[in-house]
């Protein structure tokens, strides 16, 4: 089988998950004998093996134009060498020309029109950032939503409540027979293996082992960083010890360090791509918490601790409650409550056995549920049965 895999995020451009889905799916194809092409974005228009670079302009909300216009036509050039058996989108673009080949489309988020209105649900905008996300990008992002949906012949999304949204928008969204739900999944053995740990890292940062909650994820206004930090700070009148440990980027950094100011143990620890300081940071933390206050899709990053053995407190919005059962491999708190969210973290602080407990329970359901192979292989499911129902149209 012939794909060709388009992406804006591939490393190392990597911006979030969607990036690391692309890493991890095009090595299970390669890996199971796929002859995988990918196009994506890079500082300048090159190639690298079978990776295809296309430099673009640099303009916020509008590079997915620039880049998706100069990658079909780089799909239609290689086409006639290759013959790809099908197309895949990572995300969505704004498509101006079908591709006229069996195209699959993998959305990682909610259609933006719902995005705009989670957005005005939080009623707060801390930069004039959040504002421009809000009036711009999203209604951009709409007409990539319609767009791709239009161009795709299958999509792929990873949790069934993803699915109930992009149905609920039927102008765009043919049915429920084009949409296959596929979990996304890590690589245990990429995980396990990495190197070991480096506890002068953690020295450097002031960090003991067990000794300090994480976040991992953007630091934009909907992801909720703010009730973390509020609710950190009731938890430490309690536990003055505990470290909270901040990791990302993003257009809320400066706003979430000045509600932090004035609160000793609180580390922005900045962005981390390497897989050995993330690994190092999940294994030694003490619980990871993700505290998305209207939405989460299926966070790899709840996996990605549930692989380290570690418990996981979560928001109960999106795809979360689709990982974690509340009391066995983690705990669900109520949205944009810090209140309950400073309660539960209180319970995993003074009870070591249920850490240990629930990690171990996370780290079996990974293994069972959410394993990189079982991603991949129910990809390629999607793939052939696409290309089979293409096979039977020819045939009459």
């Amino acid at each position: 089988m012939k794909v060709c895999f388009v992406s804006f995020e591939y490393p190392p451009n990597i911006l979030g998950g969607m990036g690391t889905y692309a890493e991890h799916l095009v090595k299970g194809l390669n890996e199971r004998g796929v002859d995988t092409n990918v196009i994506t974005r890079g500082d300048k228009t090159c190639r690298d093996g079978k990776t295809y670079r296309i430099a673009i302009p640099d303009i916020l909300y509008w590079r997915r134009f620039f880049f998706i216009n100069r990658a079909i036509n780089l799909v239609q050039s290689l086409n006639r060498f290759h013959k790809f058996d099908l197309i895949h989108l990572n995300g969505t673009y704004p498509i101006t020309r079908r591709f006229r080949i069996p195209t699959v489309c993998t959305l990682h988020a909610p259609p933006n029109l719902k995005q705009i209105k989670m957005a005005f649900q939080l009623r707060k905008f801390n930069s004039v950032n959040d504002i421009t996300y809000l009036l711009l990008k999203n209604p951009i992002g709409a007409l990539c939503d319609f767009a791709t949906a239009k161009a795709s012949d299958k999509i792929i999304c990873p949790s069934p409540r993803l699915m109930e949204d992009i149905l609920s928008y039927r102008r765009f969204f043919d049915g429920n027979d084009k949409i296959s739900v596929i979990p996304n999944g890590i690589d245990l053995r990429e995980l396990d293996s990495a190197k070991g740990f480096d506890d002068s890292l953690l020295a450097n940062h002031g960090i003991e082992k067990e000794s300090f909650l994480l976040y991992m994820g953007r630091l934009s206004f909907v992801k909720g960083v703010d009730y973390l930090i509020k609710a950190f700070k009731k938890v430490q009148k309690k536990h003055p010890h505990l470290k909270l440990v901040i990791v990302g980027r993003g257009d809320s950094e400066s706003y979430l360090r000045n509600i932090a100011r004035n609160s000793k143990g609180i580390i922005f620890f900045g962005y981390v791509d390497s897989l050995r300081v993330k690994k190092l940071l999940l294994k030694t933390s003490l619980a990871l918490v993700l505290p998305s206050p209207v939405y989460e899709v299926f966070p790899t990053v709840i996996l990605e601790a549930m692989g380290c053995s570690k418990p996981v407190i979560a928001t109960n919005v999106g795809g979360n409650p689709y990982i974690i059962t509340h009391g066995e491999n983690g705990f669900l708190s109520r949205p944009k409550d810090s209140e309950d969210l400073a309660k539960l973290i209180n319970v995993l602080c003074e009870n070591r056995t249920l850490r240990v407990e629930m990690g171990m329970r996370g780290r079996k359901l990974v293994e069972t549920e959410f394993s990189f192979d079982r991603m991949v292989n129910q990809t390629l499911e999607t793939y052939e049965s696409l290309l089979d129902e293409r096979s039977l149209c020819y045939e009459h």
